[in-house]
């Protein structure tokens, strides 16, 4: 994967013996301060970004919230990010470790840099972008913003259509990687045509957001999208129904290295139990909510706990990004 913390390592990351128990805690935790426009997606997204995030379950609730609120004073009406969105960015910054007055300073300061690369304003999806931004490189500079408009352009050149402020956070995550954004763009296509062709996927922005993640793992497409369809199989067979909105939860199911039917097995049983605890999710959300902890147990049987803190901050930021768009479209 391609960004760590800047130290290197991320030391602030334990792995939870049940995470299905440290999820519940966190979940309470944070739902005791939710408000009344605030939904319950975002808070069971906080809960899914701190729960490899050592301490009481009470006080981290507590300091993604006081962090929530000086987002809150110093973003105003900011990109329109909303109270729920907020929260989740919250979130991540607690179990980065990471302050909200330096991430508004730099926000600002990036902003600059994106208009003067000649990148067009990207609202919710460019405060997503920078979050990520400082992950992969820490101080964000020219040279990086520069980058990222590459990264950006070679996206768009495969699929003009489909490429908009929505993708900025998967291209942040890019600018981690070695290689030219020419050769980006072709193999993050190369990964779409295979998803459509081996996996039957129906083309579309779904599509590519898969493509844009599994991009990251450096596996070749054909091997990607067939693990991808291993899995989509997997879940179908055991009545889990997989739509567009599953398919950032099976990409990064794809990085794990057990079996593809263990995976299924361990995201299934999780499902049931979480419908079980908390009757009043849905299918849909059961179903996600239970690939995030079967990542968390899965990963960390591997020791992969550096992998595992990426990949989550990537699904988290898919799932922000993704909240999002159904809440525009909503209101609308």
């Amino acid at each position: 994967m391609p960004f760590r913390s800047p130290a290197g390592e991320d030391h602030n990351l334990a792995l939870p013996a049940d995470p299905l128990e440290r999820f519940e805690q966190l979940l309470t935790a944070l739902d005791a301060g939710r408000g009344w426009m605030q939904d319950k997606v975002a808070v069971r997204l906080a809960a899914i970004a701190l729960l490899i995030t050592p301490g009481d379950a009470g006080r981290l609730a507590a300091t993604t919230r006081s962090v929530s609120a000086v987002l809150h004073e110093r973003l105003g009406s900011f990109s329109r990010v909303d109270e729920s969105v907020r929260l989740v960015i919250a979130a991540q910054l607690v179990k980065a470790g990471d302050e909200p007055d330096p991430f508004v300073d730099d926000l600002e300061r990036v902003r600059e840099l994106f208009r003067a690369a000649g990148l067009r304003r990207g609202g919710v999806y460019e405060v997503l972008a920078v979050l990520v931004l400082r992950r992969v490189v820490g101080t964000i500079g020219p040279a990086h913003v520069d980058r990222f408009q590459q990264i950006y352009s070679a996206m768009k050149a495969h699929h003009w259509w489909l490429t908009g402020p929505e993708d900025f956070p998967a291209c942040a995550m890019l600018v981690g990687l070695s290689g030219e954004p020419a050769a980006m763009g072709a193999g993050i296509d190369e990964i779409y045509h295979a998803l459509h062709t081996q996996a039957g996927l129906p083309r579309g922005d779904a599509l590519q957001t898969a493509a844009n993640m599994l991009y990251l793992g450096g596996v070749e497409a054909a091997t990607i999208a067939g693990r991808f369809a291993l899995l989509m199989t997997g879940f179908r067979g055991a009545g889990a129904p997989i739509g567009k909105d599953e398919y950032d939860e099976l990409a990064i199911l794809c990085f794990l290295a057990q079996p593809a039917e263990q995976v299924v097995a361990s995201v299934i049983g999780l499902r049931d139990q979480l419908r079980e605890h908390l009757r009043w999710l849905g299918t849909g959300p059961a179903l996600s909510l239970a690939a995030s902890l079967a990542f968390v147990r899965l990963a960390g049987e591997s020791g992969a706990l550096s992998t595992l803190a990426d990949a989550k901050l990537l699904l988290d930021m898919q799932a922000i990004v993704t909240a999002r768009q159904a809440a525009v479209i909503a209101g609308v």
